[in-house]
């Protein structure tokens, strides 16, 4: 992560400009409302904190991880200068994202902007931070998917290179494979797409109890 250490004093200001749009977008696709506490995965110098804030408040939390220790210092400097006290900040990798590691058995929303294209085993960590929200929660996921034609090739090698990002990784599709309601947001990027999806995690499924033949519960 020695790599975003040095890009976090521009990171924000590059990101902002290109998709300080998408994310706002991404924030309201979570639907939050005031009290509720959010995970922010790969929450980098912390440009999520200030739309969270406006849609949380102050009885609300956010739970933010991220592996890079330079990105998180401009996050800490930006909480400090607020003064929110109600913004956790945890420098770890995101494939040992658990309960323990956050401190709470649950969350009420997670959201990942620009993060599943950079971080190492980008499935697992989608699942972690998906277990970790409660049934009827929000989950939505920004990224660049740069993929399938000569220019959108190009940018992915462009991102490649500048953040260290694979820009053809199919980020939306393991939301979609355990949501139902999943919303999907384009818009066009140097011939590919800078998508935002969102849904919400469905109850979990009890299985029920095995009748015996005779229709007696089984013995215990």
């Amino acid at each position: 992560m020695q790599h975003y250490d040095v890009l976090s004093w521009v990171y924000e200001y590059g990101t902002e400009l290109l998709h300080g749009g998408h994310r706002r977008e991404a924030i309201d696709l979570l639907r939050l409302e005031p009290g509720a506490t959010v995970l922010d995965v790969a929450a980098g110098t912390g440009a999520n904190f200030p739309l969270l804030i406006e849609r949380i408040g102050a009885s609300g939390r956010i739970c933010a991880i991220d592996y890079s220790p330079g990105m998180l210092a401009r996050a800490a400097a930006k909480v400090r200068k607020t003064g929110w006290d109600n913004v956790d900040l945890i420098e770890a990798d995101a494939r040992t994202l658990d309960a323990e590691l956050v401190g709470l058995p649950q969350v009420d929303a997670a959201i990942c902007v620009l993060g599943l294209s950079v971080v190492p085993d980008w499935r697992e960590v989608f699942e972690r931070m998906f277990g970790l929200v409660r049934s009827g929660g929000r989950v939505v996921v920004m990224d660049l998917n740069l993929d399938g034609k000569r220019t959108s090739g190009v940018a992915n090698a462009y991102y490649r290179r500048l953040a260290q990002a694979d820009s053809r990784r199919r980020f939306w599709e393991p939301l979609q494979s355990q949501a139902d309601d999943v919303e999907l947001i384009d818009h066009t990027w140097f011939g590919g797409v800078a998508r935002i999806a969102g849904g919400t995690k469905p109850p979990r499924v009890v299985s029920p109890a095995v009748s015996s033949p005779h229709g007696h519960d089984p013995a215990p």
